[in-house]
């Protein structure tokens, strides 16, 4: 009994040490797993968004997989291509938030110059303008370039090469004005009351970019809701028809044309059609 008591000891002490241990593989695997968040970490970083790399991740992992399967019950090529766009999902994703952060940003400009005309027009200096535009504005992309600017003069570096490298960072119409006008002044260097005077005709031609941006926005609202809506009406049909009269889609079920050809080119029309509608509305905003 003593025997058999110390063997089942043993295997006991034996089973929990390799229970214990890791595998090379689940440390390799974990390894990869924090390169890659620490990559996406990164890539968010630099587009300046607050975000989890750990979603981020998911979605590029879950995304082309979920595609893969949707598109497979219908079509093999079709599995394939949007297996292929699960994979861009991620980057589109990050693109469209940029996007819309860049014109939350781009919609403060307008504030950002009033605050930095107060600050001088008191008679102050260009930092007093700025950290009087740092106290104004809400925007983060914005309050972080001033930060940027401010905390740099401080540090006596050159207020023409900071607001070059902010300059560099703006996307938009507006924002690049502002901000290159500023740098100009700092670079001549012009006093305060003539950077001021700058500013202040700069004022008009802003604010005659925002009421363009918005009649124009105003004119083609309507043609975006009629592209959605159709983005909309169309799979919607099929799917009408699928529930509803199956034997009417029997071929793009039963024959390789249909599987092939005819249903893969007709969801790359859609897509197709959306994005280039998008893109014309757009330009003529």
């Amino acid at each position: 009994m003593d025997v058999v008591a110390a063997v089942c000891v043993s295997l006991g002490i034996l089973s929990l040490g390799l229970a214990g241990r890791r595998s090379p593989q689940a440390g390799s695997l974990r390894r990869l797993i924090d390169q890659t968040v620490a990559q996406h970490r990164e890539r968010l970083a630099l587009a300046r968004i607050p975000g989890n790399p750990r979603t981020y991740l998911a979605m590029s992992v879950i995304a082309p997989v979920a595609l893969f399967a949707i598109g497979w019950l219908q079509s093999p090529v079709l599995a394939i291509s949007a297996g292929i766009g699960g994979l861009l999902l991620p980057r589109l994703y990050l693109a469209w938030l940029v996007h819309a952060q860049s014109q939350r940003s781009e919609a403060e400009a307008p504030r950002l110059l009033q605050s930095l005309l107060s600050g001088l027009t008191a008679g102050g200096t260009y930092l007093d303008a700025l950290r009087q535009a740092r106290l104004t504005c809400t925007d983060p992309w914005i309050r972080e370039d001033l930060d940027l600017v401010i905390q740099r003069f401080m540090l006596d570096g050159p207020l023409q090469e900071s607001l070059q490298e902010v300059r560099a960072r703006a996307t938009t119409r507006n924002l690049g004005l502002i901000w290159e006008t500023l740098r100009i002044c700092a670079d001549a260097p012009l006093p305060t009351q003539a950077a001021r005077n700058l500013l202040l005709e700069l004022s008009a031609a802003i604010q005659f970019n925002v009421q363009l941006a918005h009649e124009v926005s105003a004119r083609s609202a309507g043609q975006r809701m009629q592209i959605w809506l159709l983005a909309i009406i169309v799979p919607g049909m099929y799917l009408y028809l699928r529930l509803m009269s199956p034997q009417l889609l029997s071929v793009l079920d039963e024959t390789a044309l249909g599987r092939f050809v005819l249903f893969p080119l007709a969801a790359a029309l859609e897509i197709a059609g959306i994005a280039l509608s998008l893109r014309i509305a757009r330009f003529e905003a």
